[in-house]
């Protein structure tokens, strides 16, 4: 059925110009294939099972009804009606019930589905368009034909975002091209929920819950629009594998394996090699399959296919190809048809079936008894699919057959299907009075139900609060469906009331009166929890507090931070107590608050408590590895990897191999790298590393060893005569080794040159053995410069006038030789020069070698 209803869409819409008008011989009861024909599929992203009323805008409005087909299309024969008309379907979908609306202003098409229903309210100006179905006077349909067509821009616009999802921006839901085969709009209906509730349209994502649109519906342009919550594009589709063609007779069978997220399938051809989406002829398919006829004979045919949802399309599959049968077609006689079905209507029937390939036109057989044949049924010559058969009799089965024809003949008759027409439409009068109404109370509400009463299209409740309600004396509650829930009563408290069916001819007598009283009012909300206590263990925590009367369960809310509360908490429902908390991290503390709740709600929160979880177990830990030594002069560079819970690190060492933790000489609290320094030169040392933390220490590493740099021997002579002989003459002055290197690490005078001397340099000028020859005076510039104050007054530090250090006599242009060369007062051992040691080592100068 699915497939004839999109070969129909190919070129007009579904049902629009159904069947050309057949008048059949003997019709009497018989009827005529209708050409004036409402039509359409009932759909909710699945198909409606159940049947479509349609309405007419006659005086005394005419009523026809059409059974859905189970691919959802259904057809209403429409001669003799006055237009505009009204459909309303009634029906199920995934075991939900659904009663929706939609509108024709002629014949044509007329889609059912959510959409459609928003558009007939609207338009109409109505909150619930069963309002405008029940309206028999016909003032909503009028208004309806006035608004439509701005109704349908408005929604278009408004919505925009969400039908542009999914390809159907410019769809209109009643007259555009419309399949229940989950595309366009269609799809749309799988992943959203569209319901009209108490005037007010929701538009809610499927799977989220997320509200997408939510407005009046009578104004839905100044609605709420959160195009954020659209629910996202899917992933596009792979592209198809498994491709195999098939040759054959004037065609070629393709098939491919089926790809998960794809909706339908194109398929791509060219009668030379290379073919592509972009170069190739394009077929639509709806399966993973397809029968290419009509080729010429003897000509290979290469084929590509594509993968689509809404989305996108896929990349092409890899290329196949297959070569059609030389012989020519031989035309025969077509095939019996297949797929066919009937459903039935008010005075109607309607057909479809499947296309057989080389048909021309079809006939169909009927008769009111089973067992027809092409020999024994009344003939209706040049059918179409779907036909609609009008002008049949109330409450009779007909059973039916179809054939194919060419030019070569008529094929056998197809399987036998069987319609049956409804009961026939009374004329609608006041409804009778409603029986079996019965109440039952509960928390705060009243819940009613009665049995439907025939010809009504709804109910309306009256209650009171004292008995003998009437529809005088009560509270109406208009529209009410059985079972019917009153909310918002008072507890404790006992209400009554009566029902009346409606239709559009009037109000029925009210029903006898039933009476249910609320519960009683519900407890108060239980205090907050007292005696909150936690105590640690081994990864877990115990938390216990007292009982709270009136309680029927404890929430808990615990944090690793202090402060927590029910909304920052982790929530532990239904905690029994004492609770306890396992799996948690060790040496942490945890915080604990606890709620108590009832049918009237939680309590507020107790005190907050915490607790400590043990410490986590040290073990030992292991030997290091990757231990590694390198030697240099008198020093060797030890290094190893960090290891996992260490706190220190032990080395022993020796200049024998084999060196352990028993005879190795120990250097603890050792850091990587480490420097070992003061080794004997040209000396091999072997290691062993081990890790330490508080539960011990552990095994040592792998021996390890480095050799230091091999002794380096000096001449001091040598160096005395070429560092220090230009001031002091070519023999050596009788100072120490740290006499020198104290004037190394002052830098005094004009000493500079002797920080560049290494200490084993100092050591070896030290020990030279040479007469000690008094050195020549120097002249002032050698230690101070010339003048003084722009030289080595620039060392002093804390004294205030020059006398301190020169004495009074003192003058920057006198020589007095037997003080200093420069003039400086001979002091002693006090601050400034010091004639007998030669030296101004003081806080003035600080410390000179010579």
């Amino acid at each position: 059925m699915k497939e004839a209803i999109k070969r129909n869409f190919a070129g007009i819409p579904l049902f629009s110009l159904i069947i050309m008008a057949l008048t059949l011989a003997g019709c009497g009861s018989g009827g005529n294939l209708s050409s004036e024909v409402v039509s359409g599929v009932a759909a909710v992203g699945l198909p409606l099972a159940g049947q479509v009323t349609l309405k007419d805008s006659a005086a005394k409005p005419r009523e026809k009804v059409a059974i859905i087909d189970k691919d959802g299309s259904f057809a209403f024969d429409v001669s003799g009606m006055t237009p505009p008309y009204i459909l309303q379907a009634k029906g199920s979908a995934e075991g939900k019930e659904y009663k929706l609306h939609s509108f024709a202003e002629g014949t044509g098409t007329a889609n059912v589905n959510p959409l459609s229903d928003v558009i007939v309210a609207c338009a109409a100006g109505v909150s619930d368009a069963s309002t405008a179905y029940d309206d028999d006077d016909g003032e909503h349909r009028k208004r309806i034909r006035t608004n439509l067509a701005g109704t349908v821009d408005m929604i278009l616009a408004k919505l925009q975002p969400l039908l542009a999802r999914y390809g159907a921006t410019h769809t209109n839901p009643i007259t555009s091209r419309y399949i229940a085969n989950h595309l366009e709009l269609d799809e749309m209906f799988d992943n959203v929920k569209i319901t009209v509730t108490d005037g007010i349209l929701s538009i809610v994502n499927e799977k989220t819950g997320a509200v997408i649109y939510n407005g009046n519906v009578t104004d839905i342009a100044n609605g709420n629009f959160y195009p954020g919550n659209i629910p996202p594009a899917p992933a596009a589709p792979i592209a198809p594998t498994g491709v195999t063609a098939v040759g054959g007779i004037g065609q070629v069978s393709l098939a491919w394996s089926s790809v998960s997220n794809a909706t339908s399938y194109n398929v791509y051809y060219a009668t030379s090699s290379g073919v592509t989406s972009a170069t190739g002829t394009k077929i639509a398919a709806s399966t993973n399959s397809h029968l290419q006829t009509g080729l010429s004979a003897g000509t290979t045919y290469y084929y590509v296919v594509t993968a689509v949802n809404s989305t996108g399309e896929s990349a092409a599959s890899a290329q196949v190809q297959a070569t059609s049968n030389a012989a020519p077609p031989i035309q025969t006689v077509p095939a019996a048809p297949t797929g066919v079905t009937a459903a039935g209507g008010t005075k109607q029937a309607t057909l479809s079936w499947s296309a057989v390939p080389g048909a021309t036109s079809y006939n169909i057989y009927w008769s009111n008894s089973t067992g027809v044949s092409s020999a024994t049924g009344t003939k209706l010559a040049t059918a179409t699919s779907p036909a609609v058969q009008a002008g049949l009799l109330d409450s009779t089965t007909y059973y039916y057959v179809v054939t194919a024809v060419n030019s070569v003949g008529e094929s056998a008759p197809s399987i036998q299907v069987a319609a049956s027409t409804l009961a026939p439409v009374p004329v609608p009068t006041v409804p009778a009075a409603v029986t079996g109404l019965t109440a039952s109370g509960g928390a705060n509400q009243v819940s009613l139900s009665w049995s439907p009463v025939a010809g009504a299209s709804s109910y309306n409740v009256y209650w009171s609060n004292s008995s003998g309600v009437a529809t005088a004396t009560g509270t109406r509650i208009a529209g009410a469906t059985s079972p019917y829930i009153q909310t918002g009563l008072s507890a404790g408290a006992t209400y009554y009331y009566i029902v009346t069916a409606v239709n559009g001819v009037g109000e029925s007598l009210a029903s006898t009166q039933a009476g249910a009283s609320t519960n009683a009012p519900p407890p108060s909300l239980p205090a907050a929890p007292t005696g909150l206590s936690a105590s640690g263990g081994a990864n877990q925590v115990s938390v216990n507090w007292s009982a709270v009367s009136g309680a029927t369960s404890y929430n808990l809310y615990w944090s690793t931070t202090s402060g927590v509360t029910t909304a920052t908490g982790t929530k532990i429902s239904a905690a029994s107590r004492p609770y306890l908390q396992t799996g948690l991290n060790a040496g942490s503390t945890y915080y604990y608050i606890v709620t108590a709740v009832n049918s009237a709600g939680e309590s507020p929160t107790s005190t907050q408590a915490s607790a400590a979880t043990n410490a986590p177990i040290v073990v030992i830990p292991a030997a290091p590895s990757g231990v590694s030594a390198t030697g240099g002069t008198n020093q060797a560079t030890i290094t190893w990897p960090a290891v996992s819970a260490a706190t220190s690190y032990n080395i022993y060492y020796s200049t024998s191999s084999g060196v352990t933790k028993a005879n190795g000489f120990k250097i603890v609290n050792a850091t990587s790298p480490y420097l070992q320094t003061g080794l004997s030169a040209g000396t091999s040392y072997y290691y062993v590393v081990s890790a330490q933390n508080s539960a011990g220490e552990s095994a040592a590493s792998a021996q390890v060893s480095a050799a230091t740099a091999a002794p380096v021997v000096l001449d001091g002579l040598a160096l005395y005569n070429q560092y220090c002989s230009g001031c002091h003459g070519t023999a050596k002055l009788g100072k120490t080794a740290p006499a020198i290197q104290g004037a190394i690490n002052a830098n005094t005078g004009g000493m500079g040159f002797l920080s560049t001397l290494t200490t084993a340099q100092v050591a070896a000028i030290a020990s030279t053995s040479a007469p000690v020859v008094p050195p020549p005076a120097p002249a002032c510039g050698s230690c101070h410069a010339i003048p003084p104050a722009t030289g080595r007054h620039a060392r002093h530090t804390s004294f205030a006038t020059c006398a301190t250090c020169h004495g009074t006599g003192y003058s920057s242009s006198t020589v007095n030789a037997a003080t200093h060369a420069n003039g400086t007062k001979d002091v002693g051992g006090t601050s400034g020069w010091n004639a007998a040691a030669r030296t101004c080592a003081n806080s003035c100068h600080g410390s000179r070698a010579w």
